[in-house]
């Protein structure tokens, strides 16, 4: 299965009723059903296109700075001359040069089999009782609950798609709208 699976598990179980957690560790037996509940809809078997995937994201969300990041950690390099220091920048400026290597040491290092523990055990503890869960589970059995982990991904991916192309027309009048409103201001 592909790694949108994620969207699809949080928009099937978005339809069901908060039942507010504790705050503490689940139970052995509540933490039992999360991860049944999270290996059914493949979540868990996941943790290496996540990965993936989140290198990329990373390396998204640093690109536009990228060289003003750089730039100050060279500086944070005091034991460097301002020679040594400029060499280093130097050697800094090639984004993909650093994100080849950023991906691979991100993929080497970051364990998303952990992160889906810290991370997806709460959020099921806090929004989900045992009874939900237990009721999930049974769902996510059925060729019903199957064929939703299945189409979800694609499901959203489509939607998303129709969202976005109703919105840009109304996007575009209304940066032309904001435009003129600034032309008209030139004028006084």
């Amino acid at each position: 299965m592909n790694s949108r699976r994620i969207v699809s598990l949080a928009a099937a179980v978005g339809i069901l009723t908060w039942s507010g957690g504790t705050g503490a560790e689940p139970s052995e037996s509540k933490e039992n059903l999360i991860r049944e509940l999270l290996a059914i809809s493949g979540v868990a078997g996941m943790a290496e296109q996540m990965s993936a995937q989140y290198s990329y994201v990373e390396l998204l969300r640093i690109q536009p700075s990228y060289p003003q990041m750089m730039q100050f950690a060279v500086s944070e390099q005091t034991d460097l001359s301002e020679e040594d220091r400029q060499r280093l920048t130097a050697r800094l400026e090639n984004f993909d040069q650093f994100a080849e290597r950023f991906r691979g040491l991100f993929l080497e290092r970051v364990d998303f089999s952990k992160i889906i523990d810290s991370v997806y055990y709460p959020l099921y503890d806090s929004y989900f009782s045992v009874n939900e869960l237990e009721k999930m589970i049974v769902f996510y059995r059925t060729p019903a609950g199957r064929k939703a982990i299945e189409v979800m991904p694609a499901l959203m991916q489509e939607a998303s798609r129709g969202v976005a192309e109703a919105i840009q027309p109304q996007a575009v009048a209304l940066i032309q709208e904001i435009v003129a409103e600034e032309r008209a201001q030139l004028v006084d």
